[in-house]
């Protein structure tokens, strides 16, 4: 039987391929009114992930950074009012929306409109929080690669 030749090391631009491929589809960023703006005045974002259900750690954030700040991404957005009725129930409010192509700075003139229409629906006086979630979805080169 033949010998197998040794694989070839990975480039650290493919490392780094691999990673954002394995770690961008299913992160989300949940900006609530609750947990402030940060010294831009932009919201404070929590970042979770969908599959593990737990939190990114910091040096898989710090690793990819640049690509959730200024990379084009495919978004699912669930814009949300959280209320509370006075005999103490809590209920939630939301819409979903789609956006294609969009870097995250610009996710936000996409937001406020929801955001408005969705509180402007809300009962004022059970009103106790509002945000969105933004998910990352695989492009169509990943989920056809997910598919074969």
């Amino acid at each position: 039987m033949a010998k197998r030749k040794p694989r070839k090391p990975m480039s650290k631009q493919a490392q780094h391929a691999r990673l954002v491929n394995r770690w961008l589809p299913g992160l989300v960023l949940t900006a609530r009114s609750s947990t402030g703006l940060d010294t831009d005045g932009d919201p404070i974002l929590a970042i979770s992930y969908r599959r593990q259900g737990g939190a990114v750690g910091d040096i898989a954030r710090a690793k990819l950074q640049h690509e959730i700040l200024n990379w084009q991404h495919h978004w699912l957005v669930t814009v949300f009012v959280e209320c509370k009725a006075p005999k103490g129930e809590h209920y939630t409010d939301s819409t979903e929306f789609e956006a294609y192509g969009v870097r995250l700075n610009d996710l936000a003139e996409l937001v406020r409109p929801e955001l408005d229409n969705i509180q402007n629906q809300a009962n004022p006086n059970h009103y106790k929080d509002h945000g969105w979630q933004a998910e990352i979805l695989p492009n169509r080169k990943q989920e056809k690669g997910r598919a074969a």
